[in-house]
């Protein structure tokens, strides 16, 4: 019998579900996101995707049985978190330190913020907390920065604290924060115990998260936020998994569903730190273009991925996929590890309104999330979109959407967007859906090049588009800027989903460590600083491997890298170096790290910001436990003649572009093949995706049917 992975990625606007056979062939489906059961949309999607395998819904009843691996990423818990829906949570802190969540600290007002929004006081707002002030309780505590105790627990503020929370407040959750605990988690652990006493005294159990075994990681606002989050909203969001996990047990599925983390890593729905899981969206893209970066031979790529609802950018620099410790998530910076992805609100569902005061176009940040505008002929959704302009300009067609499989008008388009735009701004309808297109690709393009590309030469690196909506707007956003090379995939519209099927099973832990080597230090002196690094990775690589082994695998299949996070002494910022040695007992040991770390430092940055001293600080340390999966692969098929094949081309359709109309050719992408070249003005059409390539570009298809997009010569 065949084995299958099958993988989702469920964004604000459409769910994608990619299912991948054990020789790397892969079809996708594609529903509309359903946040108030996410079931839904995922079924929707699984059942379209199984159609283009030529397997009908009553066919398919087994096919769970052939499934290896199933992997979900979607937006449960991030929903909990908007919605406030999770459990009523009660806060144990350092008394005091009541106020944490609500104080929170300056910078966190700035998070999703554009810049005329972050220069202006009136628009910063402090999220309301997940924990409001009442139901924090303060205990008598302190260890210092070295882990020793200073002032000793008052027990009885924790009982007298706990009891209030339970019985008073009814609190259904309590995270313990206290603010050392990452140095020596021993008060922590102590406050645990004396709440499970005071719980089995008063008959009522409630879930109980301590911010040392959360993050055990410095900056305590984001290990506070974290573990709150976690404590809040990771049991309600697991009900959402659940749910999708039944629904694939009906298909004969009897293996556990697995979620994608933050990192880059599958693990179990039932794996206790959820919240590791919280910010999975954009994930898959990123692990899908790391995989394809080891195909193509390319190790800086820039990855750009357009939804309805948001556009995600991440860069791999010299094959190193970013992580970010400290990610902001609604409103709050948290200490959880994620791929470093910056998001704005910029995607074919994006709202198009006309601020009344200025008498501008106003782009989102909010968006038509699942059912994006008049498109769709929604009833009192009469707010145009991006995709609405898309649809008048031509690009999009009116009978293709989904593979057609979706109706959409271009009456309530054209009637929206002239009452709500044209009119209002004196212009024609045309003109003013192409200028709000362009203004859609500039907010893209500095995106791209004044946030996420500051200080790399784009030369180096190769831009990426994916998503629905990334070849639709990929030439857009790339610009006139120097990129290496502009590219897609034909499966752009579930690349992310297929990235997540490119995933190891893994787990990641840190912890914060405070070690500084100087010139000035003998050999002796340096290696006694290193040995609380080593002291580290032992004991959480023994604690991975014993979560691993407690889900099921062999010892033998685990794998584990060390990690930890470096700077040149004095420098604001560190990064990540995985480690050549096992452990740091050596002076050898200790220079093969620190050559090392010069390497991926210059590489990364430029030689020129490398100091003269030898001078380094130690921060964190980090350690990936992981199990190899069954992965998709990206094939390499026999080459074609340049010419597309007669029954890829569809006709001719009038596209507005510059200010005018023009004949632009139709090719339907599904059919054509490796080594066709197409020139624009041209619209390639998929089930899942969209391809413009306006007048001055031209397209190859490769060996591995990537789309190589390219300025023809002038």
């Amino acid at each position: 019998m065949p084995r299958y992975v099958v993988a989702c990625d469920a964004g604000g606007t459409m769910t994608d579900v990619i299912i991948v056979d054990e020789e790397g062939r892969s079809v996708i489906g594609k529903a509309p996101t359903s946040p108030q059961d996410e079931s839904i949309g995922y079924m929707e999607s699984f059942w379209e995707a199984l159609e283009f395998m030529g397997i009908s819904q009553e066919e398919g009843r087994d096919f769970g049985k052939q499934i290896e691996t199933a992997i979900y990423t979607g937006t449960s818990m991030l929903n909990t978190v908007i919605n406030m829906s999770g459990y009523k949570t009660g806060l144990l802190v350092n008394k005091g330190f009541e106020d944490i969540l609500a104080q929170g600290r300056g910078s966190q007002t700035f998070i999703g913020a554009q810049w005329s929004e972050i220069t202006h006081m009136q628009y910063r707002k402090h999220r309301i907390p997940l924990v409001p002030r009442r139901q924090a309780r303060g205990v008598t505590e302190r260890i210092d920065m070295f882990g020793q105790v200073i002032i000793p627990m008052y027990e009885h503020d924790v009982r007298k604290g706990v009891r209030e929370l339970i019985i008073d407040e009814e609190v259904q959750s309590i995270a313990i924060v206290f603010l050392q605990s990452y140095t020596n988690p021993q008060h922590e652990v102590r406050a645990a115990e004396i709440a499970r006493e005071v719980m089995k005294e008063i008959g009522r159990e409630v879930v109980l998260e301590l911010s040392s075994q959360v993050a055990p990681t410095t900056r305590e606002i984001s290990r506070a936020n974290a573990t709150v989050v976690q404590a809040y909203a990771s049991d309600p969001a697991r009900k959402q998994l659940f749910r999708i996990e039944e629904e694939l047990a009906k298909t004969g599925h009897t293996h556990s569903l697995k979620t994608v983390l933050g990192y880059g890593g599958i693990t179990n729905i039932r794996y206790p730190r959820l919240f590791e899981a919280a910010m999975s969206g954009p994930v898959g893209g990123l692990m899908g273009a790391k995989y394809l970066s080891s195909v193509i031979g390319e190790e800086n790529i820039v990855c750009s991925d357009v939804g309805g609802t948001s556009f995600d950018a991440g860069a791999i620099t010299a094959g190193i996929v970013p992580i970010n410790r400290e990610p902001g998530f609604q409103g709050m910076y948290v200490n959880v590890p994620m791929l470093d992805i910056r998001s704005i609100g910029a995607g074919t569902g994006t709202y198009i309104r006309i601020d009344p005061l200025t008498n501008r176009i106003k782009l989102g940040p909010d968006s038509a999330g699942g059912t994006p505008g008049p498109v769709f002929m929604e009833a009192g959704n009469e707010i145009p979109t991006i995709n609405d302009a898309n649809l008048l300009l031509g690009i999009l067609s009116e009978t293709n959407y989904l593979g057609g499989k979706v109706p959409i008008s271009k009456a309530a388009s054209l009637k929206a967007f002239k009452e709500k735009v044209a009119d209002p701004l004196g212009l024609d309808v045309y003109e003013s859906a192409e200028t709000c297109l362009e203004l859609l690709n500039v907010m893209m393009r500095e995106h791209l090049v004044q946030s996420l590309m500051v200080g790399h030469d784009l030369r180096e690196y190769v831009l990426l588009g994916y998503g629905g909506g990334g070849p639709l707007h990929l030439l857009g956003y790339a610009g006139d800027y120097p990129w290496k090379a502009v590219c897609t995939v034909p499966h752009a519209g579930g690349f992310s989903a297929w990235g997540g099927a490119c995933m190891d099973y893994s787990h990641r832990r840190h912890k914060s460590i405070a070690s500084a080597l100087t010139a000035e230090m003998d050999d002796a002196t340096k290696l006694a600083y290193l040995k609380p690094v080593t002291a580290a990775w032992n004991d959480l690589e023994r604690e991975l491997i014993e979560e691993l082994e407690g889900e099921g695998f062999e010892r033998s299949q685990i794998s584990t890298s060390r990690i930890v996070y470096m700077k040149f002494l004095g420098q604001l910022h560190d990064i990540e170096v995985e480690s050549p040695v096992e452990s740091l007992d050596t002076v050898e040991d200790m220079n093969r790290l620190t050559a090392h770390f010069e390497d991926i430092y210059t590489t990364m940055l430029t030689l020129a910001a490398k100091p003269d001293s030898s001078d380094y600080q130690l921060t964190e340390v980090c350690v990936i436990a992981k199990v190899d999966t069954v992965k998709p692969t990206l094939r390499k098929v026999a080459l074609q003649g340049k010419t597309p094949p007669t029954d890829s081309f569809k006709g001719k359709r009038p596209v507005f572009q510059g200010g005018s109309w023009h004949e632009a050719d139709i090719w339907q992408m599904e059919k054509l093949v490796a080594g066709n070249e197409i020139d624009g003005l041209a619209v390639i059409e998929a089930s899942n995706t969209t391809l413009f390539v306006p007048p001055e570009w031209h397209v190859r298809i490769d060996e591995h049917e990537i789309y190589w997009i390219e300025r023809k010569a002038s």
